[in-house]
């Protein structure tokens, strides 16, 4: 996770502006029928979207039929191809989506579709009640929490935004999660052309203010640390130096409710799981987690492990599938299956 940063910043820059481009590379021939032409089609980031007020989902590019909407009010979409039209003298930009779970297919245009951060879609959950509303999250830590696929950003899609609309908040994520952050070190990194901290104390340092207004805090990190060539060094300094960024946080704000995730299960490029594999530092990624779940425990922090709670959502034998890079990012889609499980885990 951390090769986009090492050595080459400037392709990290590349893939953001990438990121923020809605079409893919291939298009198809100019196609017409009923009055709908057909100017391209192509591949596109498959970012979550909820169906704006009024929306329709038409079954064909050529938005020939329609099929009713009814059931879909709440249903979150995946754009996966996006096609230019040109009908009634105007150019038109419509989404090819899929349901979260698959069994639904249709085309809808880009102006009717918005992001499931938007106030207006409301995904609560019934058993969060009043509990969370209005509460403030922020979070810390690395690609996993930022929204990072490991080739683009899913924009306004992370599983905290997921959690918090599950939970039902009516507030917005702070975000300060960074890909390759580390637990040790101060590195700042370059987002795009902005220039954000991306180590966990040189965030912490920089959004002091931010901390002490947050309600619940959620610090998921160390994978990058465990990776060799770090510069992390031994578990031993790893989690000295998680102790001291937990106790930073804490006297910030003491009563917040600090969240310890615990890094997701990560892969080799043979495809095996690494919990028992010893990186050049010699603790394997399970003694991280075991290490990890200790300090932020002794510290009053709330220890979330998704392997326990959420042990079907990313496996070894489905990792191919849930992971977009086949090892350690998970696809929107994974990251939605998150945010609902950690929702779920919080109400209890």
């Amino acid at each position: 996770m951390i090769k986009f940063f090492n050595k080459h910043t400037k392709l990290f820059v590349a893939a953001f502006v990438v990121a923020l481009i809605s079409f893919g590379v291939y298009s198809h021939p100019t196609a017409n029928k009923s009055g709908v032409q057909v100017a391209y089609t192509t591949q596109a980031k498959p970012h979550a979207f909820a169906l704006r007020k009024g929306a329709k989902l038409y079954t064909d590019v050529h938005l020939s039929k329609t099929v009713s909407t009814k059931q879909f009010g709440n249903t979150p979409w995946y754009r996966n191809q996006a096609a230019k039209l040109i009908y009634g003298g105007k150019a038109k930009v419509v989404y090819r989506v899929t349901n979260s779970d698959n069994k639904h297919t249709y085309w809808v245009l880009k102006s009717q579709v918005k992001n499931i951060t938007a106030k207006s879609y409301h995904i609560k959950l019934a058993a969060a009640g009043t509990k969370f509303t209005g509460k403030r999250i922020g979070v810390f830590g690395d690609s996993i929490p930022a929204g990072w696929d490991g080739y683009h950003f899913y924009l306004n899609s992370s599983y905290p935004d997921w959690t918090a609309k599950y939970l039902g908040t009516n507030t917005k994520v702070e975000n300060f999660a960074c890909p390759s952050g580390r637990i040790v070190g101060n590195r700042y990194a370059y987002l795009g052309t902005t220039l954000v901290p991306q180590d966990l104390s040189a965030a912490i340092k920089a959004h002091k203010t931010a901390i002490k207004h947050m309600n619940m805090i959620f610090v998921h990190i160390g994978t990058n640390d465990y990776t060799s060539y770090s510069n992390s060094g031994s578990l031993k300094n790893v989690i000295r130096h998680l102790r001291y960024n937990i106790r930073v946080i804490k006297k910030l704000n003491p009563s917040a409710k600090v969240y310890g995730i615990l890094p997701i299960s990560r892969y080799d490029l043979n495809g095996m799981n690494r919990d028992s594999m010893s990186d050049m530092y010699g603790y394997t990624y399970h003694d991280l987690r075991v290490a990890e779940a200790k300090a932020y425990k002794s510290l009053g922090a709330k220890v979330v492990n998704f392997n326990q709670f959420a042990p079907h959502i990313i496996t070894n034998e489905n990792k191919d599938v849930t992971l977009e890079d086949h090892e350690i990012h998970p696809t929107p889609q994974t990251a939605q299956k998150l945010g609902y499980a950690l929702a779920k885990e919080l109400i209890k």
